[in-house]
């Protein structure tokens, strides 16, 4: 008897998801070494918040520093001493809202938009050497899947709860029994 299709597909979601997550962990990593050898060297927070700033608030927002801090992955509290950096640096300026006083906007500055397009480069380039030997319909559906992923990822508008664990693996019916529990002494949930 073959497994349901709706089966199959939890089974290549979850092959999908496995082999994301392999590549997931190594790919932050990987652009962190980059960019700290690029000149000039950036940090991972850095090179997210040039490119925050650099693509903007979405229509009818202003980008506002949670916002920021959430495009650069930093937290609320950190994303000041990041604007802080990027001001002294020279790659960022702070302007006063004319909207609104108490806030403060920002944009790129010619030198941060040639540090912007420099790791940018850098990063494109290394990728694509990286993916040289790729079969060209593998890298259509890559690029496909990459771009569907980074949209989920970068709008999702806050990480999803961390996962409880039950005691037994993920599909395992409530009712079964797992080793631990069949042992003696070990209290049953």
């Amino acid at each position: 008897m073959s497994p349901s299709p709706s089966r199959r597909r939890r089974d290549h979601s979850a092959a999908a998801a496995a082999a994301l997550l392999e590549a997931a962990l190594w790919c932050p990593r990987w652009t962190e070494r980059l960019l700290a050898q690029a000149q000039p060297p950036l940090t991972v927070s850095q090179y997210l918040a040039l490119r925050a700033i650099a693509d903007g608030p979405r229509i009818d927002e202003h980008l506002t520093a949670a916002e920021l801090a959430r495009r650069a992955g930093v937290s609320g509290p950190a994303v000041s001493q990041l604007l802080a950096t990027l001001v002294q640096a020279g790659w960022i300026e702070r302007h006063e809202a004319l909207s609104d006083r108490r806030r403060q906007d920002v944009s790129l500055t010619e030198a941060g938009r040639g540090v912007l397009e420099i790791a940018n480069a850098v990063l494109t380039a290394q990728l694509a050497e990286l993916l040289a030997d790729v079969p060209a319909a593998e890298l259509d559906a890559l690029a496909a899947c990459s771009q569907s992923c980074a949209r989920r990822w970068r709008y999702a508008s806050s990480a999803p709860a961390a996962a409880t664990w039950t005691g037994r693996p993920p599909g395992r019916p409530r009712g079964h029994l797992d080793h631990r529990r069949a042992q003696p002494g070990v209290p049953r949930r």
